[in-house]
């Protein structure tokens, strides 16, 4: 079942118009923006414009930090305002998201991006969109399928890491896991994944039945990547932590006697963690100080580890057209990347990442399995 309406509009201004006259026939509507989408702001609400609504803007600039304190904005607008309208794409759709909480008014969303990451997956935990609306205008950008196939990537390795999970904790959603599987799997194909329609609404589909119960190693390596600044772009840190987990998950499965006499020092994972991230090493090490190994968890990475280890090659098999394929998409063929596929921040990154990946993962699991 989707979790929201969502419609790719053949005329957006028409629809945005419809949409808010569901809603009200009149009244007051504060439409939300970071300043790059003001033009995509002004389109939206032509036909609105035109009838009997007073409209607030509340403006954001680009490099905006999405959290409760910035969308004080948009809580803090106008008492009578009874419908609230953004326009962008993750930062907007995370900041209205955040503000519903606090204030909970109904939001709709329009984008002219396919790339879903943020405003399809932005929502969990919160009141939800009466409706998407995405400009099919806007549809062909393909620097944004660049940034779709890193997340189809980096979505099909948190998969790969929620199963694994799931077998440790003994979570049975086999119907679940193999829905997400078959999807994502029709998506990527081969690899190469230029078929823009294909690419589209395969993404579409899975942001109706997303569902992640952690946050994934995928997307926490993503965010520490663009912390050390290899890249800003969400697309694609996912597509380079996505690529990066695929070879370190086929090493960790891939070692078959296991070393269980000393156990790792997850103290200096914490240290070298928190000098890249510049935070308390005691935060970090808070986080772990109750973990603890459970016996059978090694019987049942013995059980599973083929099964996985071959899950993961099969990916690993695909991932140079699936670089490709994200490359083609970009207008400098990603030549501004350079060697960040392999760089050695984001193999550091990999080896200190255990604190703060679920217990049951397999980068968790590697300092057990592994010793020092």
């Amino acid at each position: 079942m989707e979790k929201f309406f969502t419609q790719v509009s053949d005329n957006i201004s028409f629809d945005v118009a419809k949409t808010v006259a569901d809603v009200m026939p009149m009244g007051h509507i504060c439409v939300c923006y970071l300043s790059g989408d003001k033009g995509l702001a002004q389109k939206a609400i032509e036909e609105v414009s035109e009838f009997e609504y007073k409209i607030t803007f509340v403006e954001y600039p680009d490099e905006v930090i999405c959290n409760e304190e910035s969308a004080l904005d948009i809580v803090n607008c106008a008492d009578d305002v009874r419908l609230f309208l953004g326009v962008g794409g993750r930062e907007i759709a995370t900041l209205l998201c955040q503000a519903c909480k606090i204030r909970p008014l109904q939001y709709a969303l329009v984008t002219d991006t396919p790339f879903l990451y943020g405003v399809g997956y932005a929502l969990k935990g919160a009141q939800l969109p009466i409706k998407l609306l995405i400009d099919k205008d806007g549809k062909e950008g393909f620097g944004d399928y660049a940034k779709c196939v890193g997340a189809i990537l980096a979505h099909r390795v948190s998969l790969w890491e929620k199963k694994y999970v799931y077998y440790m904790m003994g979570i049975q959603d086999y119907a679940s896991l193999k829905a997400e599987q078959d999807l994502l799997d029709s998506i990527i194909g081969d690899g190469q994944m230029s078929d823009t329609a294909r690419l589209f609404g395969g993404i579409m589909e899975y942001a109706k039945m997303y569902y992640e119960p952690f946050k994934p190693s995928a997307e926490i390596l993503a965010e520490l990547i663009e912390h050390v600044n290899l890249t800003s772009d969400r697309g694609e840190s996912l597509l380079l932590a996505g690529i990066a987990l695929v070879k370190y998950f086929k090493t960790i499965m891939s070692i078959e006697e296991y070393s269980l006499i000393t156990p790792a020092d997850v103290s200096s994972r914490c240290r070298a963690l928190a000098k890249i991230l510049g935070t308390d090493v005691s935060d970090l090490i808070g986080m772990v100080k109750d973990r603890k190994f459970q016996g059978k968890w090694l019987y049942i990475h013995c059980e599973y580890r083929r099964d996985m280890l071959k899950e993961i090659e099969d990916l690993d098999a695909k991932l140079l057209n699936i670089i490709k394929s994200a490359k083609r998409f970009m207008p400098d063929v990603g030549y501004h990347l350079g060697e960040d596929y392999d760089c050695n921040s984001i193999i550091q990154l990999l080896y200190n990442l255990s604190p703060i990946v679920h217990e049951c993962s397999p980068i968790a699991m590697a300092d057990i399995l592994l010793g020092e």
